[in-house]
């Protein structure tokens, strides 16, 4: 297959994944758009090196997860953060869920995740947004070169951070 059409064919398969994907490195609406078309670039770009070593969704977050690498380094040397450490995430997030809520409430709770998510440092955040969209642990691993038993304890421990933020919400309630 060409590169022309490879590409073509990750977007039709893999756009929207990569669009929700990207808008967990960056906040800002405009800098997610041209963040969202360099990784677009990049991915254009890459498909004349594919030769089927790995999976084509594999591949495509690889490229996303290495363009909002260099982004958020990129980003960090232009304005210095507080970047959270997961044990210290503990105490940032309020989340709650119920079937009663309202879409609104459930906007808020999604905007408060991603908050969070926000603050994580860039390879905790790659991990969740990567577990987010339904990776599995051992591709997750693949493409940012953790072990696949490091990223599931990982996604445990912020998964942990979650659930305990929502039981602090509940015990205020």
């Amino acid at each position: 297959m060409n590169p022309d059409t490879l590409y073509r064919e990750a977007i039709r398969l893999h756009g929207p994944e990569v669009t929700r994907f990207v808008a967990g490195y960056e906040r800002d609406e405009a800098r997610r758009q041209e963040l969202l078309q360099d990784v677009h670039v990049a991915l254009w770009q890459s498909f004349a090196g594919f030769r089927g070593q790995c999976g084509l969704r594999t591949w495509v977050y690889r490229i996303a997860h290495n363009v909002g690498a260099s982004h958020i380094e990129r980003s960090r040397r232009v304005a210095e953060r507080g970047y959270l450490a997961l044990d210290d995430a503990e105490a940032e997030a309020v989340i709650h869920d119920g079937a009663d809520m309202s879409l609104t409430e459930r906007r808020i709770d999604l905007q408060r995740v991603f908050a969070l998510i926000h603050r994580l440092k860039p390879a905790d955040r790659e991990v969740m947004l990567l577990y987010l969209e339904g990776v599995d642990a051992a591709a997750i691993g693949e493409i940012t070169g953790l072990s696949a038993r490091n990223v599931a304890t990982k996604v445990h421990r912020i998964k942990a951070v979650l659930a305990q933020q929502f039981r602090l919400q509940e015990a205020q309630r």
